[in-house]
């Protein structure tokens, strides 16, 4: 694994499209905090979280993880972890759906 810039004293952000067992994202965030990161959060799209994902992301150096509502997160199947975050999407499809039956730009829901 490599890792490009200098970590040291840094709070990094880890960002991907999906977890499923935590294996890659947690030797990441291992691989980050040996170079001297501080706090390490970590984002997602799609929590699958498929066993031992949980258990590892809870045992991680990783602070929170962030994900959305794509894929439901259920701690009584999925494990417990109190690191997890998780947001929803709701308002956000709803509102593209509604643009797109209006006839009215999706885009402009992704500009600040």
């Amino acid at each position: 694994m490599h890792v490009i810039g200098d970590v040291t004293d840094k709070n990094v952000i880890m960002v991907d499209d999906m977890i499923d067992t935590a294996g890659s994202i947690t030797k990441g965030a291992e691989v980050l905090r040996e170079l001297g990161a501080g706090d390490i959060y970590v984002c997602c799209t799609h929590p699958v979280f498929s066993p031992p994902a949980t258990e590892r992301l809870e045992k991680s150096c990783i602070k929170e993880v962030l994900t959305t509502n794509t894929i439901p997160f259920n701690p009584e199947v999925q494990g417990e972890c109190s690191k997890v975050r998780v947001m929803s999407v709701a308002s956000l499809l709803g509102e593209a759906i509604v643009r797109i039956h209006e006839n009215l730009s999706v885009s402009i829901l992704f500009h600040s």
